[in-house]
């Protein structure tokens, strides 16, 4: 299981995953927006990730999101990157996932920092 703490702010909402071996990946989101689709970002628990090979950004989609559909995780700096997805600041954050879980499932926790 990877952790992810969030911070949310009024025009974002900003996190991070951390790795089984520690390391921290930075995570942006639009903000909270009572998980309405396309504007906010889905809301804390626990879901199945799994490999994306026909999405849009091709890389993993959190399955089982609660009245959303399609939630990928992709590069992207600013938070209208995103329709909901969680974004990666760097190409290479995205390779340190694909370097940790392959086409493997997984499972995401999502929960605000405290």
């Amino acid at each position: 299981m990877i952790s992810m703490y969030r911070e949310y702010l009024t025009d974002r909402t900003k996190g991070y995953m951390v790795m089984p071996d520690g390391k921290e990946l930075p995570t942006l989101e639009p903000p909270w927006l009572d998980n309405e689709v396309g504007v906010s970002c889905i809301p804390e628990g626990m879901y199945r990730v799994r490999r994306d090979t026909t999405g849009r950004f091709q890389y993993y989609e959190v399955m089982d999101v609660p009245n959303r559909t399609e939630i990928e995780m992709h590069r992207g700096t600013k938070p209208s990157h995103s329709q909901g997805c969680i974004l990666f600041l760097t190409d290479a954050d995205l390779g340190v996932l694909l370097g940790w879980f392959g086409d493997n499932d997984w499972v995401l926790e999502i929960e605000e920092e405290v």
